[in-house]
């Protein structure tokens, strides 16, 4: 039985009829991951029920179509993500400010270790007339053996959340822009290793 009565034209094709409608509460806001891309996505996060299906899923942004994923099945209650596109108005840049290297004692004598400072800059711009809040994950290096230290760590402000998802060393930033507003995120380290033992993603 269908809720309503419908025109099918008489076609050879196949129609799609809508079935049931139902509106869910979400949250919305801007997630960003700057090391890899400066762009920003709008997503919608909101909670299953128990008659949401598994299946692909067409997705539409104030009446015009965004594009297509596909949602798996969720227990009631259980949060899922919905990528509404890029938001070319919440604008991200991230800067390495220093790299600087030292490698001698008192610029004379060699030494087997290198010490080197690292600084990052991330410029976050809200160019709406609305509030907008943004989740900004990076990460600080993590270091998986004694001959590399990590020490003199300064992030500002702090993350809201460490280890985001269980991955040692990526960091959540949770911020909230005012209209036209800028937001800033520093984050600062020192790196001692062997020269023979560069680390990687720095």
């Amino acid at each position: 039985v269908l809720p309503r009565p419908l025109d099918i034209e008489s076609r050879d094709k196949e129609t799609i009829v809508p079935l049931s409608s139902k509106t869910l509460e979400g949250q919305f806001y801007h997630f960003v991951v700057p090391r890899r891309t400066p762009a920003t996505f709008l997503v919608c996060e909101a909670q299953a029920d128990a008659e949401l299906l598994s299946g692909p899923m067409n997705i539409y942004m104030s009446g015009q179509y965004v594009g297509k994923t596909r949602i798996d099945r969720q227990k009631a209650g259980e949060a899922f993500r919905l990528n509404l596109g890029v938001d070319r108005d919440v604008m991200v840049k991230r800067e390495k400010l220093t790299d600087k290297i030292k490698e001698t004692y008192f610029g004379k004598i060699p030494r087997n270790s290198i010490v080197r400072s690292l600084a990052y800059k991330i410029t976050v711009a809200n160019r709406k007339d609305r509030p907008a809040k943004l989740k900004l994950l990076d990460h600080i290096p993590v270091a998986r053996t004694d001959k590399i230290e990590i020490k003199d760590l300064k992030m500002m402000p702090l993350p809201a959340v460490k280890n985001y998802d269980k991955q040692e060393g990526v960091m959540l930033w949770e911020l909230d822009l005012d209209p036209q507003a800028k937001r800033e995120v520093s984050i600062e380290f020192v790196v001692i290793y062997p020269k023979n033992a560069v680390p990687r993603g720095l």
